[in-house]
């Protein structure tokens, strides 16, 4: 066990394990130890926890709390090999407040009450629990000459909110009925299970990351969906269940065929009035754009304007 002396780290130490943090008390024991995150994940793996190196350093510097039993397990083990009375940094958990929970909204207001994929969606929800919440959003629309939706291209950084947590939810709708969009590609993660509503020209797709995620662990994925109607698009939206800290929405029309006019717009529920309504300049060869911070639940869109064929 360590000792203690005035103004020395074990006294410090002692202190942090009298009246926390747990996170300083931590930091400090591992400071004693010596040793490194990544001797201290294969020690725990060794015992039978099986805890990264991310998750680790989140505990250490406080952004995260392990509250969950199969967390608290690791951190009694962890007393060991610090060397540490038992009980002394399980005990300081039950002093740091829980992170509040991330406000996730139900899909009836993101699709309207008698919207027929809330069946589908609804049949996933107890796989899926709201669990990968998106930190962050880059999408990009593309619009053929023909002036149809092509494809879609999604790049998410997304968090976890409990422990072991590998399954991503997402949606995407196509314009004309019997034909709903096709995922094509994806990358750091794979397709799960998939159902569609042919008629409605939906397609809900499960992604599977490449490996569970511990509660505040982040982790990257992109997918690409395939739009297969063959009717003259006019608008793309996108639905937040949960606040996301940025989006970027690229819309890319063939050079030589854009609209005339571009707008973004916002509702709070698909039958709700646009807010926030803001034209976007139209350049041959650029992508319009819309780049949107701290964007709370609700949906965000583009219209656009044909000219007469």
């Amino acid at each position: 066990m360590f000792s203690t002396g005035p103004g020395t780290q074990p006294d410090r130490l002692a202190d942090a394990l009298a009246d926390g943090p747990f996170s300083r008390a931590l930091t400090l024991a591992i400071d004693r130890s010596g040793l490194g995150l990544d001797r201290l994940r294969d020690r725990l793996a060794a015992a039978g926890a099986a805890v990264s190196t991310t998750t680790l350093s989140y505990w250490r510097t406080g952004r995260t709390v392990p509250a969950r039993a199969r967390s608290r397990v690791a951190v009694r083990i962890l007393e060991g090999v610090l060397d540490l009375p038992p009980g002394s940094l399980t005990g300081l958990i039950e002093r740091d407040p829980e992170p509040p929970p991330v406000p996730v909204v139900r899909w009836e207001r993101l699709w309207g009450r008698r919207n027929a994929v809330l069946r589908v969606l609804n049949s996933f929800e107890t796989a899926y629990r709201t669990s990968l919440v998106v930190v962050s959003l880059h999408e990009a629309v593309h619009v053929g000459p023909d002036r149809r939706l092509h494809r879609l291209e999604v790049r998410e950084v997304v968090r976890a909110t409990e422990d072991d947590t590998h399954i991503r939810l997402v949606t995407a709708h196509g314009v004309g009925p019997g034909c709903p969009p096709r995922l094509v590609r994806t990358r750091y993660c794979s397709p799960g299970r998939t159902e569609t509503l042919a008629e409605e020209g939906f397609t809900v797709c499960e992604l599977v990351l490449g490996r569970g995620l511990d509660r505040g662990e982040t982790a990257i994925a992109q997918y690409e969906f395939e739009f297969t109607d063959d009717r003259p698009d006019w608008s793309y939206e996108r639905r937040f269940r949960n606040a996301v800290h940025e989006h970027l929405l690229e819309l890319h029309f063939a050079p030589g065929f854009e609209p005339r006019a571009c707008h973004a717009y916002r509702l709070d529920s698909p039958a709700g009035p646009e807010t926030t309504v803001a034209e976007l300049p139209i350049t041959e060869g650029l992508p319009a754009h819309v780049v949107s911070a701290a964007v709370t639940p609700g949906i965000l869109g583009l219209r656009w304007q044909w000219d007469p064929p």
